[in-house]
C-alpha cells in the first residue's frame, strides 16, 4: 500500500486501491509527487565532529554541473530540496586556519 507525505508536511495518506469508503464512491487519493525529495547531511571534520558554517555545493555527476549552493548551520546540517535528477556529489569547504574541505561519493540521489 502506498504511503506518502501530505501537502505542506502534514501527515501522510494511506491509499488502499479498490476500497470503498463512502457508499458507491471509491476512495480517491491525489497523485503522489516525486518532487518532494531531499538530499541532506551534516558537514564534519576528519575526527567526525560536526563542522558548522561550511559552504556546501551540490554538483550533478554527469558533467560536473553545479546545481545548488547552501551553507551548513551551526550544527553542520544542510539540505537541498527538490534537486532534480541525479546522481549528484557534494563538495563542502570552510575557510580558516587550516582550511577544511571534503567531498562525497558521486552517486547521491534524492530520497
Amino acid at each position: 500500500m502506498p504511503i506518502a507525505k501530505g501537502r505542506k508536511g502534514l501527515p501522510g495518506v494511506l491509499a488502499i486501491p479498490g476500497r470503498h469508503f463512502l457508499r458507491g464512491r471509491p476512495f480517491r487519493s491525489v497523485l503522489f509527487s516525486t518532487a518532494n525529495t531531499t538530499i541532506f547531511g551534516v558537514t564534519k571534520d576528519s575526527t567526525g565532529t560536526a563542522l558548522g558554517s561550511c559552504r556546501v555545493e551540490l554538483f550533478q555527476t554527469g558533467g560536473d554541473i553545479p546545481t545548488r549552493v547552501t551553507t551548513s548551520d551551526a550544527l553542520g546540517n544542510y539540505k537541498f530540496d527538490n534537486p532534480g535528477s541525479g546522481p549528484f556529489y557534494i563538495v563542502a569547504y570552510k575557510t580558516g586556519v587550516p582550511d577544511v574541505a571534503g567531498t562525497t561519493v558521486n552517486t547521491l540521489t534524492a530520497a
